[in-house]
């Protein structure tokens, strides 16, 4: 881990965070350069790319695996990606990439592709207890009240929440046929806001709340884990976010319930959240990349095509970044 730079100084507990990730909604509206547009020779790079992985891993999409970062070279895209993981990492705290081909391409093409964008930032991560590399977010039609079910199997609204990663990156491959807007908060305009707002509930985000593993146990595991929302590590404020993940953990058996305390603290933070949010388009073929520490999201509830073929889908991945913010309990969670 860096020192923290002179422009970020140390963030503590009680006090108004520093950090060039606080922002709000009217902020990113004025200021795009957290707008990438994916060049025409980028793309001929990685259209050049796909060609000659696809015979070596000989069409399987599972054979990305065995393969390095120096394996899927990037050409032109590196540039952009650059940029990405400075924005990530020492800018606004996200970044949308846009203009990736998705209807145009073959899916194994926008996978290596895809799959090669990971691997060029980062080391990728499971995203369930499946084993999952490259997860699907799309109405499975689960219910987001159930124990074991995630929101990302439903179209329902969902809380602003983090991903258990450093960065998660979500590939737009179709919309929805009305609503599924996407909405992102900064932790750190949230924290800052409610110090101000509601400074006798900021110690109680800081102490520890048991979130459900939504049934995926590993061994020796409990059903939950422990963590608080706001950690304070090494000079930096990491968040944790998900209330319904919270409310789940809570009511697992050998889980205290939740204080009448914590349910007006995270009551509040919601209220934050959607105060202080920035509604951005989420376009097909767009690809958006957010610093989980530092950046909560969530989408509104939508209506799907009747068509199968047409209907909302993401592909997601979950990245650990080396020499990026430190990780704070909920982060280190992993399956």
């Amino acid at each position: 881990m860096d020192t923290v730079p002179l422009y970020r100084p140390p963030a503590e507990l009680g006090k108004p965070v520093a950090d060039p990730a606080m922002w709000i909604g009217q902020d990113l509206a004025a200021d795009t350069s957290w707008l990438l547009p994916v060049s025409d020779g980028a793309l001929e790079d990685l259209k050049s790319l796909a060609a000659h992985i696809r015979p070596r891993i000989a069409e399987d999409p599972n054979q990305l695996l065995t393969l390095t970062r120096d394996d899927l070279p990037i050409g032109r895209f590196a540039q952009t990606l650059d940029e990405v993981r400075h924005s990530l990492k020492d800018g606004l705290g996200l970044a949308v990439v846009r203009g990736l081909p998705v209807q145009e391409w073959a899916r194994l093409d926008l996978m290596v592709v895809y799959w090669a964008m990971g691997r060029y930032l980062g080391r990728a991560l499971s995203n369930n207890g499946e084993g999952d590399m490259i997860g699907h977010v799309l109405d499975a039609g689960k219910d987001y009240d159930k124990p074991n079910h995630r929101g990302y199997q439903t179209n329902v609204t969902m809380d602003y929440h983090i991903d258990q990663c450093d960065v998660v990156c979500l590939l737009c491959l179709k919309t929805a046929r009305s609503g599924g807007q996407s909405k992102l908060a900064s932790s750190i305009a949230v924290y800052n806001e409610m110090l101000a707002r509601r400074p006798d509930l900021i110690t109680v985000l800081s102490q520890p709340f048991y979130w459900t593993r939504h049934g995926e146990i590993g061994p020796g595991q409990q059903p939950w884990y422990i963590s608080p929302v706001l950690n304070f590590l090494e000079g930096y404020l990491c968040t944790s976010c998900g209330p319904k993940h919270i409310e789940k953990g809570h009511l697992l058996p050998d889980t205290p319930n939740m204080t009448p305390k914590q349910v007006e603290a995270i009551e509040a933070w919601e209220t934050i959240c959607e105060d202080l949010h920035a509604e951005i388009a989420f376009e097909e073929g767009d690809i958006q990349l957010l610093n989980s520490a530092v950046t909560m999201h969530t989408r509104t509830a939508y209506e799907d095509w009747p068509e199968t073929a047409r209907r909302r889908n993401l592909w997601r991945i979950w990245l650990s970044l080396s020499d990026f913010r430190p990780r704070a309990p909920y982060c280190e969670n992993w399956k």
